[in-house]
């Protein structure tokens, strides 16, 4: 070699050197990683991640930066990370708590070096019973549904038709009223007059409060926990209303417990509607009205999580072998072409990567009865979950208020016929999805789904009344 080519060699390695680790391996020299993160205080190998469950977390150093695969999800300050990123500054020791879903089967995270290096964090992950369950779903539904002598083991809260005076209706809101503020929340029973028609029944509402870190914002989530009257269409009225609509009304109650202790950038309400089934009148009594516990007019109204009708859905099966349609349908949706609301990419996300559903499931044939808009491109798919124009609940109220909403829907109308018939027993739902553990499978994903497009759309900015 001669000397010019080999000085020429000599410098290039020189100027080289520095970014060898851009080209090279990106994995980092050995580390002791129980110096720099702790998961429940035991170091990384020592830990089982069980799944649905919340796991605490510290890491400590400078620069270092732990990074999440997309269904392994990381809260600060009682808030989700959107990126799957948490980081340490300065000298700080960085709390943070750890959530799997139910169906996480990973739960290997990434530590980041400072220097850009990464090392792999292996967890052992194991099944648990998840925060927010379907048994106890179950538990609860059978203790409001069941009527027997002694009140410790049933409530027996049924017939609870809207009407002045139900002492049926006015029992169970005390019940559901008892339940949140337990947990808590402040909660008021709303009753409200509708003036103008004296012949139709007052709204009564039970409405749990959460103060967010913003006092210029609302959000909110709901159910209606009043059922068909005897005699109502289209299955002449029903008394249990478990499907219609007594498993929304626990989902809520399920939520205000796995929530209660976490931050929300908007002020909050969890919400139980009456007079849903003459109109959407109770939700419409609180958006409209002005009273000291009704919806604030002087603060943007973000975004509306609607729960009606649930369980009979997928992954449970029809007698005929065949899935039953799960629905979900963000709105408002001005224009069938394009996306309208930032929501519609959260409850994407949230069923395709997070939660891992079958989104191209197809059935032989098509349902029963389906979305406003896009029915023919959806009509045979089990996943139905999409923008759409869809009403015929509560969630309308808020939409028309300029909320980005979620309507989340089971089966109904041809695929579940007892749909306002006195037949809609939980009896009924456990035979009609194949058994009890069939339906607790079913409820629990769309309450999971339901769960985290809350926590994600709460500090996702671009989640804005349409209005603004």
């Amino acid at each position: 070699m001669s000397k010019s080519v080999q000085s020429f060699a000599i410098v290039a390695l020189i100027f080289l050197a520095p970014l060898a680790g851009c080209f090279g391996d990106t994995e980092s020299p050995t580390v002791d990683l129980k110096e720099i993160i702790l998961i429940d205080h035991l170091a990384p190998g020592e830990v089982t991640i069980k799944t649905g469950q919340w796991h605490d977390i510290l890491l400590d150093g400078d620069g270092f930066r732990l990074q999440a695969p997309r269904d392994v999800l990381f809260f600060v300050n009682g808030s989700i990370i959107l990126d799957g990123m948490i980081e340490v500054v300065g000298d700080d020791i960085l709390n943070a708590k750890l959530l799997t879903t139910p169906y996480t089967t990973d739960a290997n995270l990434t530590l980041i070096h400072p220097d850009g290096t990464s090392s792999k964090v292996i967890l052992e992950i194991e099944e648990a019973i998840p925060i927010v369950n379907g048994e106890d779903w179950f538990q609860k539904m059978d203790f409001i549904t069941s009527v027997c002598s002694d009140s410790t083991q049933c409530g027996g809260y049924i017939n609870r038709w809207m009407g002045t005076p139900n002492l049926a209706l006015e029992r169970a809101a005390s019940f559901f009223q008892g339940h949140f503020e337990g947990l808590g929340y402040e909660t008021n029973i709303l009753r409200v007059i509708d003036h103008g028609n004296p012949t139709q029944p007052e709204s009564l509402n039970v409405i749990a409060w959460k103060a967010g870190r913003s006092s210029e914002c609302v959000q909110g989530m709901g159910s209606h926990f009043d059922i068909a009257p005897p005699g109502g269409p289209p299955g002449g009225g029903t008394y249990e209303g478990a499907y219609d609509n007594t498993a929304g009304t626990v989902s809520m109650m399920l939520f205000a417990k796995a929530m209660v202790d976490l931050e929300f950038e908007c002020d909050t309400f969890l919400a139980l509607w009456s007079s849903e089934e003459e109109g959407l009148r109770g939700s419409n009594a609180f958006a409209n009205n002005d009273c000291d516990y009704c919806l604030p007019h002087d603060k943007e109204l973000r975004f509306y999580i609607n729960m009606d009708m649930m369980g009979v859905s997928w992954p449970a099966l029809k007698p005929s072998g065949e899935p039953y349609p799960y629905h979900a349908w963000s709105g408002p949706d001005s224009d069938p072409e394009t996306q309208d609301v930032e929501l519609t990419t959260i409850l994407e996300e949230v069923h395709r990567d997070i939660l891992k559903a079958p989104m191209n499931l197809t059935i032989d044939g098509t349902f029963g009865a389906g979305c406003d808009q896009h029915w023919g491109e959806h009509d045979n798919l089990v996943m139905d979950v999409h923008e759409d124009t869809f009403g015929r609940s509560d969630h309308v109220t808020f939409r028309n208020l300029g909320a980005q909403t979620i309507f989340h829907l089971g089966a109904y109308d041809a695929d579940y016929d007892a749909y306002h018939s006195p037949s809609d027993t939980l009896d009924n739902m456990v035979e009609m999805t194949g058994g009890q553990a069939e339906l607790e499978k079913a409820i629990e994903f769309v309450m999971w789904a339901a769960m985290l497009e809350f926590l994600l759309a709460d500090q996702t900015p671009e989640v804005r009344n349409i209005e603004f």
